[in-house]
């Protein structure tokens, strides 16, 4: 994404919407709340973490995956900046999104925090119920924190 984009009085107010989605979508995520997840997207998108060495897949694959890959974590904070948004058009557009996602883990009976930090690559679409994500991609950059962040990072490695 370059430049800056002129928008429409629309395209303001679209503009907060899809920021509300990405909120949303981080609430969901550190709430473990999968059905509210599920629902940000269109039944039909994609969704690809393998860079963080999760999974890609619908929706409905993610939610049922998210359960067990969250439970290593006793807690997590997903912080969202440097957000961009370019419209296509009056339902479509593409953002990237910068994300720093803090976990609590207990590892061996000691406590760790482990910070992934990525950007997002989205696709959005405008539905009859609002802007959805048609495609997220996790381009992560860094894996950091104690021995339990050293096992995923090696693990994501070799999974690329």
């Amino acid at each position: 994404m370059t430049g800056i984009q002129r928008m429409s009085e629309d395209h303001v107010a679209d503009r907060w919407e899809i920021h509300d989605l990405t909120n949303a979508y981080a609430d969901a995520v550190d709430e473990h709340d999968w059905r509210r997840f599920e629902a940000l997207f269109t039944k039909d998108a994609r969704i690809d973490y393998r860079e963080a060495g999760g999974i890609a897949g619908t929706p409905a694959e993610l939610a049922a995956w998210m359960p067990q890959a969250m439970r290593a974590f006793t807690w997590s904070l997903h912080s969202m900046s440097t957000h961009t948004v370019c419209f296509d058009d009056a339902t479509t557009a593409r953002g990237t999104l910068h994300v720093l996602a803090r976990h609590g883990v207990d590892f061996e009976g000691a406590e760790e925090l482990m910070d992934v930090g990525a950007i997002y690559q989205d696709l959005y679409v405008r539905t009859d119920g609002g802007w959805r994500f048609r495609q997220r991609i996790e381009r992560t950059k860094y894996i950091v924190g104690g021995r339990f962040a050293d096992l995923v990072r090696k693990a994501a490695e070799n999974g690329r």
